[in-house]
């Protein structure tokens, strides 16, 4: 070996590297051999003239592991290669750095070697380069020439040597310039009491409220540098400040805002920060509502926002309960529609409501069931919950979807509308939960379903083909009005994500406390676990309690029966003869009114409640037969304020009905001018063909085109090719425009490129133009001949 090794010196990166072919010489189990034929990854030997070995047969793997396998050259010598260099060392720095020290690899390697990686076999070094001739001196000073006069890149030959000594010590790592790879600090080289001395300034200015800018900020910041007596503090120029502004997370074009984002800040708690930690399932619950960034056909017809409002368990991240409710945004009104509107008790826009707040306690505690269409991926029976176990105790759990049943103990909420209303309060008081109430502006109480809704928008949202993007900036393509889900298919979709989706997903902070190594559990499998120390305690819903969790009411029983929200029920059974023209009683507030209970997305019926027996009266709207289809309080109030704009009253039920109808009918057939909805790109339609590539998450994104385009010729008489005469021979004016070139022009004064005023341009003649050079020299391009960035580097 050692004589091999002076025949052959190991030549860094010069070696070649390549694949068996047929006519190559090898060595194998101590006899050499001939590649005769290669089939598939089979290899045939044939014995080497003089050799008494038979013909072999081998696999390509068995053959290279042989310990004296080699490919020998003309002469019989092995040919030996250095291994690889370890490219895995550039992962961790920028792409220039990367790609500056290939470059200098292959310049090192020439200035050792006398030829660049990857030459053809036989080719003579470059003059100045050949070992022979030249010594390592002259030929860093070659070479530093060269990359000063080339590349432009200023170097001595000095750092030429530096280079190749580096890379023979640590190889490909060597090179990379280290100033790139130090570790910085968030203030980057700023003295640390200038970054205090800043901070301070920007809370004080904040908590003043004091509108401001950021040079001020910078001449308070030098001023109070001055002040410090200890030693001197020196404040760097202002690009320096403003990228030091920027590591602090401090926005300099929104110092001038006085009050919002700056309150936020200072509303943070003081570090260090906790975790909200719960040690079994319900222990803490955090609810909230958000906008879903998704636009669906809204029950009138017409493209509507929606907003959901969700329960989340601390302990094991479940999603206990979601609620999907369409939002209709403001819209301008005449004074009698806002009369008809106000006299329903009703605000300018709707979303979320109190009552849903109070159905979605409910919902925590009731096992989710499986809708027609479910995946069965979603049935609790093939899930990780402990389905055996759970379906002794309760029988729901039969043909229940994959979400854990968790009874809420302490409830997080925030000073919404939606919670901070008298009927949710009830509602815990009635089902034994206590309310934690939010500090006001301070959404890092719940940060937990705060977060879940951004994962919950990123996971879920951004599939559905209607999505609009967090903000306007993230809007794009537009979705056709009759591809859009309505309220109740998005909330079957969303419905079936949460077992199948989120359930399942492993989560980074369910981990097992004594085991912290082990993979992160999903949500279901961290109930599992949990539900075996805390138990399970099935708790049965009946109808009263149903009717407990409704938003209240108080009112009287006349004559023609109950009047409420503009409309009037009455019982044709006759339940309600013993309460008719009598009051109840109750005094204060209530006024001798009677307890109603009614579902705003339910309103065709109420519920009465005689509290001297305790029987619940069931009240039906007298003019139901005239919809004959579900419909909900929003659309009785946009049905009230067509009528008045027509003339009528808004007491007139009856003609109010009607029109109710008529509107529901009109939904039914879509909307006559519904605008378009703009979602992101790559999330809209899909060729009709199917040849797209759409999502597959329960349907979402195969959507078809929309409608409307442009067709220049739509209005255009249909051509008739009887009436066309023989075609006329085209004849030409100036034929000099197109048989001899245009007269040269004056173009001096121009920059290059501009044309004169008048238009004219000299011609040139096709057959004369040459190919267009890039304005590098051949020896440019040869010093830079490396693969592109993204691709993996060529060895030879």
């Amino acid at each position: 070996m050692t004589e091999v090794l002076r025949a052959r010196p190991q030549v860094t990166g010069l070696a070649p590297r390549g694949i068996l072919t047929p006519g190559d010489r090898v060595r194998w189990m101590g006899s050499p051999y001939t590649v005769s034929a290669l089939t598939g990854t089979t290899v045939h030997l044939a014995p080497a003239e003089g050799s008494a070995a038979p013909p072999v047969t081998v696999v390509i793997q068995f053959l290279t592991a042989v310990e004296d396998f080699a490919v020998l050259d003309e002469a019989g010598l092995p040919l030996l290669a250095d291994p690889l260099p370890n490219w895995s060392m550039l992962e961790g720095v920028s792409s220039d750095c990367a790609r500056e020290a290939r470059i200098w690899r292959r310049h090192v390697i020439e200035v050792d070697t006398g030829l660049l990686p990857g030459v053809p076999d036989g080719s003579r070094p470059r003059e100045g380069y050949d070992p022979d001739r030249f010594t390592l001196v002259e030929r860093y000073q070659r070479k530093a020439a060269e990359l000063s006069a080339v590349l432009d890149w200023k170097v001595s030959w000095k750092t030429v040597q530096r280079k190749r000594l580096a890379f023979k010590e640590d190889d490909i790592w060597g090179l990379v310039d280290k100033r790139r790879t130090r570790p910085t600090t968030m203030h980057g080289r700023t003295d640390t009491r200038v970054v205090d001395l800043l901070l301070a300034l920007h809370e004080r200015q904040a908590r003043e409220k004091a509108a401001t800018d950021a040079r001020t900020l910078f001449k308070d910041l030098r001023r109070a540098a001055a002040a410090v007596k200890e030693s001197a503090v020196k404040v760097p120029a202002d690009p320096t400040l403003y990228a030091l502004l920027k590591r602090l997370g401090i926005d300099a074009m929104q110092l001038r805002d006085p009050t919002r984002r700056r309150q936020d800040r200072l509303n943070r708690p003081a570090p260090p920060f906790g975790v909200t930690t719960a040690t079994a399932p319900g222990e803490l619950v955090q609810i909230d509502s958000t906008a879903l960034d998704v636009k669906v056909l809204g029950d009138d017809g017409q493209p509507t926002h929606v907003e959901l409002t969700a329960a989340i368990d601390v302990h094991t991240r479940s999603i206990i309960a979601a609620v999907l409710r369409p939002k209709t945004p403001s819209r301008r009104r005449t004074r009698q529609q806002t009369r008809a509107l106000l006299s329903s008790g009703t605000s300018v826009g709707r979303a979320t409501k109190a009552v849903d707040a109070s159905l979605l306690l409910a919902l925590c505690m009731t096992p989710a069931s499986m809708r027609p269409g479910f995946d069965p991926a979603a049935s609790a029976a093939r899930s990780d919950l402990p389905y055996e176990e759970l379906l002794e105790v309760d029988a729901r759990m039969e043909h229940a979807a994959a979400r854990p049943v968790i009874m809420p103990e302490t409830i997080v909420i925030d000073h919404g509308t939606v919670f901070a209303g008298q009927t949710f309060f009830d509602a815990c008081s009635y089902l034994g939960i206590s309310v934690r109430p939010a500090r006001k502006r301070t959404p890092t109480d719940k940060a937990i379903v705060e977060r879940s809704f951004a994962s919950i928008k990123s996971l879920f949202s951004q599939h559905v083909n209607s999505y609009t993007g967090r903000d306007i900036s993230r809007r794009g393509k537009e979705t056709a009005p009759d591809r859009l889900w309505t309220l109740q298919e998005l909330d079957d979709l969303l419905q079936e994500w949460i077992p199948v989706g989120w359930q399942t997903r492993p989560h980074e902070k369910l981990r097992s406390p004594y085991e912290p190594n082990l993979p992160p559990l999903t949500p279901n499998q961290m109930y599992a676990a949990s539900v075996q120390a805390a138990g399970y305690l099935p708790i049965p819903l009946g109808f009263a309690d149903y009717l407990q969790l409704l938003p209240t009411a108080w009112v009287g029983v006349g004559d023609e029966g109950i009047r409420f929200k503009n409309r009037t029920y009455d019982n044709y059974k006759g339940e309600l003869e013993e309460v008719r023209n009598t009051p109840s009683g109750l005094k204060g507030k209530k006024k001798d009114g009677w307890e109603l209970r009614y579902n705003p997305y339910t309103p065709e019926q109420v519920w009465l409640r005689d509290h001297r027996s305790g029987e619940w009266i069931t009240a039906v709207f007298k003019h139901q037969h005239l919809i004959g289809a579900p419909w909900t309080q929003h659309l009785w109030e946009t049905a009230t304020a067509e009528h008045v704009a027509r003339g009528g009253r808004h007491g007139d039920d009856d003609a109010i009905a009607e029109v109710l109808a008529d509107l529901l009918e009109r939904a039914g057939r879509g909307p006559d001018e519904p605008g378009v909805v703009r979602v992101p790109d790559g999330y809209g339609p899909v060729p009709a063909d199917g040849s797209g590539l759409g999502s597959t998450l329960y349907g979402f994104g195969p959507v078809q085109a929309g409608e409307g385009a442009f067709d220049p010729f739509a209005d255009a008489a249909a051509l008739d090719l009887d009436a066309l005469g023989p075609l006329t021979v085209l004849e030409l004016d100036e034929p000099s425009l197109y048989t001899s070139p245009a007269p040269a022009v004056e173009t001096s004064g121009l920059p290059p490129g501009d044309d004169s005023d008048d238009g004219a341009a000299s011609a040139v003649p096709l057959a004369e133009l040459g190919d267009l050079d890039d304005g590098l020299d051949a020896a440019a391009r040869f010093l830079l001949d490396l693969p592109a960035e993204t691709d993996p580097p060529l060895e030879p």
